[in-house]
C-alpha cells in the first residue's frame, strides 16, 4: 500500500481530464488546515493568487500549488519509493489515454463551447 502523507491537507476540483480546477473559499480553508495542525496544503494552481494570509499564518503551513492529479500524488503520497513513482506514471498513463479516446470518439463536443446549464 503506498499511504497518503496525514501531514498535508489537499482542496479543489478535479476535472474528468485530471485538471486541479479552483475553488471558492480558499483562504478559510487553508486557516481550518493550519488549525488542525496540517504542515503542508495542495490548493489549484489557479487559487494561489487568491490566498490571502498574514505572514504569521504562512510560516505555518507550506502552500504547494498544483495543475493536474500527478502533481497532486507526488506531493501527498508519503513515500518516495519506485512504488509511489510506478503508481504515479500509471495514473499519469491513464489520464493521457482517456483524454486522447475522448478527443477521437468526440472531436466536435470537445473543440466546442458547451451552453451552461439553465
Amino acid at each position: 500500500a503506498i499511504e497518503v502523507d496525514m501531514s498535508v491537507a489537499m482542496t479543489g476540483s478535479l476535472s474528468v481530464r485530471g485538471e486541479v480546477l479552483p475553488v471558492g473559499g480558499i483562504t478559510p480553508k487553508i486557516e481550518a488546515a493550519i488549525a488542525a495542525g496540517m504542515k503542508k496544503v495542495i490548493i489549484p494552481w489557479g487559487n494561489l493568487k487568491d490566498v490571502l494570509l498574514d505572514e504569521e499564518s504562512e510560516k505555518k503551513i507550506e502552500i504547494v500549488p498544483v495543475r493536474n492529479l500527478k502533481e497532486v500524488l507526488e506531493v501527498a503520497l508519503s513515500s518516495l519509493s519506485k512504488k509511489k513513482k510506478v503508481f504515479i506514471e500509471k495514473m499519469a498513463k491513464i489520464f493521457d489515454s482517456e483524454i486522447k479516446e475522448d478527443m477521437r470518439r468526440f472531436p466536435d463536443i470537445i473543440d466546442s463551447p458547451q451552453p451552461a446549464p439553465s
